[in-house]
This record gives structure tokens, C-alpha cells and sequence, in this order.
């Protein structure tokens, strides 16, 4: 298939790059393309004036770089060159979005921690995580949940590199 397209939720946290290693991986194996979702946690200090729209660029600014490095080693090591796509919102409302709007969605990866589950060790469902329970819940294409030890020989050597770089 493709034309299809794999989206893979990436927040910065070692579990969503394995997810977007899987992603990877799978997209090469059926010919499919990748896209990489980063949904941005912008600042809420509106009544700080200028402050609010400065820490806003920085939040935009290093989930671009964040981005950049991982689909530029995706595109080294998989040979393949994801789309990237940053919005706003809430993680639970943004995916399905961009998963309605873009043509050939044929599936949503995301990791069973983020950022949150790498810092908390409490999950609503030990077995899944939050955002992928909530989208398997509200998409109409299959949700993959990666879990935080998923095996090298599944994921994409490009990210597996770039974890033990980190």
C-alpha cells in the first residue's frame, strides 16, 4: 500500500521513539510512508504578555529540532524521510485530528509512557497507556501501542542508535 501513511506520536520520551522506530520498520516493510506527530505543550501564562508568545517559540523551536534530528536519522539509516507534523492542542484531541485530515492513514503508533509515564509511574491502564486507549477508543484505523521493552530487532537501527546516543 503506498500511499498509506503511519503516524507515530513522538513527545521527546525514550517509549515514543520506539514507537517511531516500529513505525519505521513497519512503514519500510509494506512500502507505506511515516509521519512523525509532535503536539505541543505550550505554556498557559497568557497574562505575562510577551513572555507567554517567547516561551511558546522555544517550546516550537526544540520540538522542531527534536523532530529534525530524529527523521534526518530515519532518513540515514531507513531511507525513508518522514512527515512531520507539529500542532496544538491536547494529545487526545490532535492525533485523530491530523488522522482525519491526511489521505491514507492506515495507522496510529504511539508509546504505552510519555514524557509523563517516564517521570510518573502510575497509568490509568498498566497494559496501555492513556493517549493509546483513548485513540483506539476514537479512530476508525488500528492503534499500536509500543511498550517501553519492546526488542531491538523490532524497531527501525536508526532509532535504536539514537536512543543509545541519548
Amino acid at each position: 500500500m503506498e500511499n498509506g501513511l503511519i503516524l507515530a506520536g513522538v513527545d521527546g520520551s525514550q517509549n515514543s521513539l520506539l514507537a517511531v522506530g516500529v513505525a519505521a520498520r513497519m512503514a519500510s516493510l509494506i512500502g507505506a510512508r511515516l509521519g512523525l506527530v509532535h503536539v505541543l505543550d505550550e505554556p498557559v501564562l497568557g497574562y505575562w504578555g510577551g513572555l507567554h508568545n517567547r516561551m511558546a517559540e522555544d517550546v516550537r523551536e526544540e520540538a522542531e529540532k527534536t523532530l529534525a534530528d530524529v527523521a534526518q536519522r530515519v532518513q540515514l539509516v531507513c531511507g525513508m524521510t518522514p512527515e512531520i507534523f507539529i500542532e496544538s492542542g491536547l494529545p487526545d484531541d490532535v492525533i485523530p485530528q491530523v488522522a482525519a485530515r491526511e489521505p491514507g492513514v492506515m495507522m496510529v503508533i504511539v508509546g504505552r509512557h510519555g514524557l509523563d509515564g517516564e517521570h510518573h509511574a502510575r497509568l490509568l491502564n498498566p497494559r496501555t497507556g492513556h493517549i493509546a486507549a483513548h485513540l483506539a477508543g476514537h479512530l476508525s484505523v488500528p492503534v499500536m501501542c509500543v511498550p517501553p521493552d519492546v526488542a531491538s530487532s523490532q524497531i527501525c537501527e536508526a532509532i535504536d542508535q539514537l536512543r543509545s546516543a541519548t
